[in-house]
Formats: C-alpha cells, sequence, structure tokens
C-alpha cells in the first residue's frame, strides 16, 4: 500500500507544480506596441513581387522581441506599427534594438506610402513606385 501511496502524492505535486508554471509563464507575457527608429527601403519595385524593407524598432528590455505588424490601409497609403512581444518574468535592462523583414506586394502598379510609426504621433515613410 506505500508503494501506491508514494505514486499518488508524486502524481499530485506533479500537477500541482505542472499548474504553477503555466500559470507563472502566461503573467510574464506581455505585448506592446515598439516605435520605428528606422527603415532600409527601395524606393522601386515591379508588381507581384515581394520587396523587403528591414525595419529597425527599440524595445525596453532583453525580454522584447519582434511580435507582428498591425497595418491599416486606405488607399495606397498604409499605415505600419510593429507590436513587440515581451516574454520572460527576469529580463535584462538593456533597451536594444531589433530588425525585422516587413514584406511589401502588390497587384497594381503606382505609388505607394508607407508610414511606419515612429512615435505616438509621428512616422518614418518609405515612398514605393511600383512598375
Amino acid at each position: 500500500m506505500k508503494p501506491k501511496l508514494k505514486l499518488i502524492l508524486t502524481a499530485l505535486l506533479l500537477v500541482i507544480f505542472s499548474c504553477s508554471k503555466e500559470e507563472e509563464e502566461i503573467k510574464c507575457i506581455e505585448n506592446r506596441i515598439a516605435y520605428v527608429t528606422s527603415i532600409n527601403s527601395p524606393s522601386t519595385g515591379k508588381v507581384n513581387e515581394n520587396i523587403t524593407i528591414v525595419v529597425s524598432f527599440g524595445v525596453n528590455n532583453g525580454c522584447g522581441n519582434f511580435g507582428k505588424f498591425i497595418e491599416n490601409e486606405s488607399g495606397n497609403t498604409k499605415t505600419i506599427e510593429v507590436e513587440a512581444r515581451y516574454e520572460g518574468c527576469v529580463c535584462t535592462m538593456d533597451a536594444p534594438t531589433r530588425k525585422i523583414n516587413y514584406v511589401f506586394r502588390t497587384q497594381n502598379s503606382g505609388n505607394y506610402i508607407l508610414k511606419f510609426k515612429s512615435s505616438a504621433a509621428e512616422y518614418i515613410i518609405a515612398n514605393l513606385t511600383i512598375i
């Protein structure tokens, strides 16, 4: 009977600790808007071809990385925000700059304006001519 009791207690402790770890991980993940510090963009491109723009953005600590792009489109103008994802409860206190590729592709020729949010009210703008 003792081995059976030990097995039950061990299983119960494993369940308790795994639940605590899952709850801790949930608390240590956060998403925040990160401002773009610079872009490296070509000025021209071709219809139906990928145009890669290197986007640099700042994060608040060492746990910050790229999460996703948030895009709003109005005609040939696209406003793009970077959402940073912070994972971890213990982070370094540096404020690094991260880089990510933004890929633009369109089926129509014309002039396009890509506005990357660089502060609460300012943007870094890429003007693209697509032929």
